[in-house]
């Protein structure tokens, strides 16, 4: 890991230099010397040895943190998703929030005519043209 700013949250991930940080605990980065070390302090203010920058990276906001900022109202919501990465939601809460939609069937039902008569359009002709690919393009003259 390259040196960080101050107040940076970090992971420990090894002990090159036999220092007290417990391999997995979360800390911040309170000193950084210039010999390529730092200290680091916990969640109640303790701070450990200096540690090489090589035993460390730095560490999102995580759950934990999460948990302690936001409303119930939030969290709730969060807690529908599979993860925090790309917000995919659960299968079961997806399935209920499309079983919920009003008039999902007949609005599916209603559009399928018209998306596979827009797929017929593009289908290739039995002579395979250069042109086939150009499906629903105009050229400049309207042609």
């Amino acid at each position: 890991m390259q040196p960080a700013p101050i107040g940076t949250r970090i992971q420990i991930t090894a002990n090159h230099n036999h220092h007290n940080y417990q391999i997995g605990s979360v800390h911040r980065v309170h000193q950084v010397d210039s010999d390529g070390t730092l200290k680091a302090i916990d969640d109640l203010g303790i701070e450990g040895d200096f540690l090489a920058w090589k035993d460390c990276e730095p560490v999102g906001l995580g759950w934990e943190w999460i948990r302690q900022h936001l409303d119930a109202r939030s969290l709730d919501l969060l807690s529908a998703f599979v993860g925090l990465q790309n917000l995919r939601l659960r299968e079961s809460v997806e399935t209920q929030v499309i079983t919920s939609l009003p008039n999902l069937a007949e609005t599916i039902l209603r559009l399928i005519p018209e998306v596979e008569a827009a797929l017929e359009i593009c289908k290739p002709t039995a002579q395979n043209t250069d042109d086939d690919d150009m499906c629903g393009l105009e050229l400049a003259d309207g042609t």
